[in-house]
């Protein structure tokens, strides 16, 4: 902190320089003044404003009346063409050669022929042996059954029995022999049925290759006479297709020379009409062409020139612009000089008053008012001096009876200084306003 005789020693270097440092600070406030009021005076011109739009007089403008095309175009003679060769075309139609076909015979397909067929079943015979042989032991059976019942003694209701079981046994052998006749007579007609079939497919199966062969033959016949009507008809539509072919040729080319002497006719008469018309529409196409480019020419000479006269107009406006613009920012850049060096006096004094009367003394101050708390909890108030001398105007900082005693540095005079480059609070002065 250094001894009190050095803080007494720098704050008297601090209050002459000080001293020194107002006269400059005065000058410094007249020239920002002025310099203000130099600017505040300065206004830029609007030269543009009375400027007029200069146009092309449409009535001044060069025009041309359309050109009449002179003479009447020359029209074409179209060459007729005559009528097409025609040709009559040679038929054969009513030399077509026909014949008729042979008809097959069919009258033998039904006859009926010697096939050796006979009915299997015909002769049959009934067999009696097992019936005459059943019967005898029917007898012998009954004959035995009596001798038994004599012996045993059974009388005549036993015998009566035996005769009635005998004749039921022959009854037996009559009905079998009914049903073999029966059968029989079932077989021999089926066999016959069978032998009828047999017999009229062997009479068919000839008659069909009868019939065949008959087909074949007639066939045969039929395709020779197709093949000599079809040479002498093919023979025939030949020779008119030649024909029809010839006279078609004939007329086909007399048809082409009439119509290329057709076209070429005409291609010379559309070729010489059209070297004609183009003659007249080239010159009338010069001729119209000149009177668009003489009025082409004249109308953009007017354009130019009134292009010009705004341009030029508009350049003489820019410039006087110009040179305000350039004056105001001359100005401009003075007042910015004046004021940072008015801003640079005014620190400077500033950190004068803080070296010379950074008193903190709670005696030496009025107007005490609490305005905030710094980041280490110190009281920030705002206040005046009671002596002017000590500094004119509203000030902020502390009281040194409520910062740490590290910060406080005591006078000689009995009051109280402040330290404040050891503390999180700024000593500045408000104002220049005295309440």
């Amino acid at each position: 902190m250094g001894t009190r005789a050095d803080r007494k020693r720098t704050s008297r270097a601090a209050s002459n320089e000080r001293a020194r440092n107002s006269y400059n600070l005065g000058v410094a406030n007249d020239n920002y003044k002025e310099a203000l009021d130099n600017l505040k005076d300065y206004e830029i011109t609007d030269y543009f404003g009375d400027l007029k739009f200069t146009g092309v007089d449409p009535d001044s403008l060069e025009r041309i009346d359309p050109l009449a095309f002179k003479g009447v175009a020359r029209q074409g003679k179209v060459a007729s063409l005559g009528s097409a060769q025609g040709y009559t075309s040679t038929g054969y139609g009513n030399n077509v050669d026909s014949f008729d076909a042979f008809q097959t015979d069919t009258q033998g397909l039904a006859r009926r022929g010697n096939s050796g067929l006979s009915n299997v079943f015909n002769n049959l015979q009934v067999s009696t042996a097992g019936a005459e042989m059943a019967a005898q032991e029917a007898d012998q059976s009954l004959a035995a059954s009596q001798d038994l019942a004599a012996q045993a003694g059974t009388g005549a209701g036993g015998a009566t029995a035996l005769a009635a079981a005998a004749a039921k046994s022959k009854q037996g052998i009559s009905a079998d022999i009914d049903r073999q006749v029966k059968a029989n007579e079932q077989l021999r007609a089926q066999g016959e049925q069978s032998l009828q079939r047999d017999m009229l497919g062997q009479d068919n199966l000839a008659s069909n290759f009868d019939l065949g062969q008959s087909q074949f033959n007639v066939g045969a016949q039929n395709t020779v006479r197709s093949q000599k009507m079809a040479a002498t008809n093919q023979a025939r539509q030949f020779d008119a297709s030649a024909r029809n072919q010839q006279e078609q040729f004939n007329a086909g080319q007399k048809n082409q020379f009439e119509l290329a002497s057709f076209n070429a006719k005409n291609s010379m008469e559309m070729m010489n009409v059209g070297q004609s018309n183009a003659e007249r529409m080239a010159a009338y196409g010069q001729e119209a062409g000149a009177m668009t480019t003489n009025a082409t020419t004249m109308n953009n000479i007017l354009a130019q020139n009134a292009q010009g006269e705004t341009q030029f107009d508009m350049g003489q406006a820019q410039g006087q612009q110009g040179v305000d613009e350039a004056l105001y920012a001359q100005k401009n850049d003075i007042l910015n000089k004046e004021t940072e060096q008015l801003n640079n006096m005014e620190a400077t004094d500033a950190a004068l008053a803080q070296l010379e009367a950074a008193k903190s003394d709670r005696r030496l101050k009025k107007s005490i008012k609490l305005i905030g708390l710094s980041n280490s909890g110190i009281k920030i108030y705002s206040f005046e001096y009671k002596n002017t001398k000590d500094g004119e105007g509203l000030f902020q900082g502390v009281m040194s009876d409520e910062i740490p005693t590290h910060a406080i540095v005591k006078h000689e005079d009995g009051f109280d200084r402040v330290n404040y480059n050891k503390l999180d609070v700024e000593f500045k002065k408000i104002n220049n306003t005295s309440n």
